[in-house]
């Protein structure tokens, strides 16, 4: 089983390296853009009580035209489990300079209540070299909780929480 699973985690990862391949001449319409590649773990003596690991690698971009792509693979370990969820971007938000809104619809999760299908969105923070970045949670649920979402400029419910990596955001 955990062979199979790391086997599946390197060929998400491969899927994930070549999306994240330096844009081509052909993306000058974007208008604003997001990437980052992090880990951090919540504290058993957080708000849900038990220690949470969670590892993010993302890139998205939005067009002028207001369609977004990209993707992001979210990974968690909880409770001694571990799932992953690979998700195509859908939207982008950026309600301020240094902030991004990233949602997508899941293609893949070893999670049987996250089916695929159903939509995963997360917000960060990069916080350039003052102090370290952020990220909340990735959320689930439906299409149009996701185009909410990335419209909407609230902070993030729970969180954002300092990582360990890079995030950027332009926009």
């Amino acid at each position: 089983m955990r062979v199979r699973f790391v086997l599946l985690l390197v060929g998400l990862l491969g899927l994930l390296a070549v999306s994240l391949a330096p844009a081509s001449s052909s993306h000058n319409g974007v208008v604003a853009s997001a990437r980052g590649a992090y880990h951090w773990t919540i504290p058993a003596s957080d708000v849900f009580g038990i220690e949470i690991r969670n590892q993010m690698w993302f890139k998205a971009r939005r067009s002028a035209d207001g369609t977004a792509t990209g993707h992001f693979l979210y990974i968690q370990q909880v409770a001694g489990e571990t799932f992953a969820f690979a998700i195509d971007v859908t939207c982008l938000g950026t309600p301020a300079a240094n902030r991004a809104k990233v949602g997508g619809i899941v293609t893949y999760s070893n999670d049987p209540t996250i089916p695929v299908g159903q939509y995963g969105w997360f917000q960060v923070y990069d916080n350039g070299r003052a102090a370290p970045d952020t990220s909340s949670l990735v959320g689930f649920g439906d299409e149009a909780a996701n185009e909410a979402f990335c419209a909407s400029p609230n902070p993030p419910r729970f969180g954002p929480w300092e990582v360990q990596g890079s995030i950027k955001v332009r926009g």
